[in-house]
């Protein structure tokens, strides 16, 4: 795998020909491991998509830019447990706009792309949007799992893929299944049959070679608490690691409000060295006028819930203002807001949530009902 990865490295924007795999643009631990062992497997098998001609390099591709590799937590804690380090790896902005017009691509973990003119496969776990453009005789296997990874793991079951050289790729596809499956959850209600009947076939054939696997329950644990580690991540970082932006054009003017959420309460966050800095320069790259800044923190002595809001004026006062009364006076959901008033930063306004059952996608109408209403 690891001298696969560092050959790959060298096909990028050659002249060569070279078929992307390229994952989706969340860049969580699905799309990531996907995108690698699919191309991994092209490699291996030596074979490629059915309408792609005389192509033997293949090349994953991490679907963020370089600079936002830091904050997939996850991603990173579990390449690194192989050795895969971010020098062996490929990230959008990385190629050029020439070499990506001019390969073919298989989408992996997603299957709505501008680039679907270029695309010759699709492998995807989740409902096939019937507006999706598809390219002529694109080879399409949708299918509906808790994980993609199920998909990738499925093909060098049959193939027979199964070696030593094999095994990093085997161990990465088993961790994504359980991770995305929720650890197989009841009530998570993620995995299917098939998810099952994979990871269970992984875990036979990697104790059948004495690979010492940690249990599923630890595996997830482990998961869980890398993606919720953001202890390494600066204000910025944190800022971009998890973003929704709404926007509205009016009279020739574009608004927007972005909603960035992070796993630690905000109070952490604009406590951080550089923060006041960081998101002015956060603001002005995504050219908001507001931030409404979301935290949610697990308690670990009690695994209790905690939510708070901070609420930011950047460029629009008028903005600001219906913002923090909206929230205020909302009762769809109510979301309990209390004020902190020792926190004083950006002249903006903090909140202790009570409410900890609304989550971003019940505050987000909220906001996006004031955008869309808005008056400047």
């Amino acid at each position: 795998m690891l001298k696969f990865l560092r050959q790959s490295r060298t096909f990028l924007n050659a002249k060569e020909p070279c078929c992307l795999v390229l994952g989706n643009e969340s860049c969580d631990l699905d799309s990531a491991v996907s995108a690698v062992t699919l191309a991994y497997f092209y490699h291996k098998s030596k074979t490629a998509p059915k309408n792609t001609k005389n192509v033997c390099n293949f090349l994953p591709i991490l679907n963020i830019p370089r600079r936002d590799y830091p904050l997939k937590t996850e991603v990173t804690y579990l390449f690194k447990q192989y050795s895969i380090t971010d020098d062996l790896l490929t990230f959008r902005d990385e190629l050029s706009d020439e070499f990506l017009q001019s390969n073919n691509l298989v989408l992996v973990d997603h299957h709505v792309s501008p680039l679907w003119k270029n695309t010759v496969a699709i492998y995807d776990h989740r409902p096939k949007d019937d507006a999706a453009n598809v390219a002529e005789n694109c080879d399409i296997n949708i299918q509906i799992v808790g994980s993609c990874a199920t998909l990738m793991a499925e093909m060098f079951l049959q193939q027979n893929l199964l070696g030593e050289e094999e095994q990093i790729a085997l161990e990465m596809l088993r961790s994504t299944i359980v991770l995305d499956t929720v650890n197989f959850s009841k009530e998570a209600a993620r995995a299917t049959p098939k998810d099952v009947e994979i990871c269970k076939k992984l875990e036979d054939i990697l104790q059948s070679k004495e690979v010492p696997l940690n249990t599923r329950l630890e595996l997830f644990n482990n998961l869980v608490q890398a993606r919720s580690d953001v202890s390494a991540l600066t204000a910025g970082q944190l800022l971009r690691k998890d973003l929704k932006i709404l926007t509205s054009t009016k009279e020739g003017r574009s608004l927007k409000i972005a909603l960035p959420g992070f796993p630690l309460p905000v109070q952490k966050c604009i406590a951080k060295p550089n923060a006041h800095e960081e998101l002015l320069e956060f603001a002005k790259h995504n050219e908001c006028q507001v931030i409404l800044l979301m935290g949610m923190f697990v308690n670990p002595e009690d695994n209790s819930v905690h939510r708070d809001l901070g609420v930011i004026n950047i460029g629009n006062e008028k903005l600001f203002t219906a913002i923090k009364e909206k929230l205020d006076e909302s009762e769809d959901p109510k979301l309990s807001l209390h004020l902190y008033e020792d926190c004083k930063f950006m002249n903006g306004i903090f909140y202790k949530q009570g409410n900890i059952k609304a989550t971003r996608k019940h505050i987000l109408p909220i906001v996006k009902n004031v955008l869309d209403n808005f008056e400047n």
